[in-house]
């Protein structure tokens, strides 16, 4: 069953979260110390917008991967024929985000019977 959720209400949720990541990767790229004096706006908005697409593309990956780890049981017999499918090898499938590429090894079916070659079904989210 698909599971649906607000985003909005995931970040504020997970502000206190966010504030430690955020913290953690402004010293890891700054130190310490911290931003620099004089460093410029646009470097600190550039730097704030990658790692933001990095996270939100790792987020993307590990998400897809797992859901592709777990096919349903229903996925496992031909939606033509009803037959019990065969597993091929995976497929890897490579989208353009907003925030750029996400990959991950789509899950294969062939059904022997009716020679039908397919993806197994993914529960649609209301888009």
């Amino acid at each position: 069953m698909a599971h649906r959720t607000d985003p909005a209400a995931i970040v504020v949720d997970q502000e206190n979260l966010i504030q430690g990541v955020a913290k953690h990767f402004l010293q890891k790229v700054y130190g310490p110390e911290g931003m620099p004096w004089g460093t410029k706006f646009s470097e600190l908005e550039e730097l704030t917008a990658q790692i933001g697409q990095a996270v939100s593309r790792s987020m993307m990956n590990h998400a897809l991967a797992n859901q592709a780890q777990d096919v349903p049981e229903h996925a496992e017999n031909c939606g033509v024929c009803g037959e019990v499918v065969r597993a091929g090898p995976p497929e890897l499938r490579i989208v353009a985000t907003t925030v750029g590429p996400v990959r991950w090894e789509q899950p294969k079916r062939y059904c022997p019977q009716c020679r039908a070659a397919f993806f197994p079904p993914v529960p649609r989210t209301g888009h």
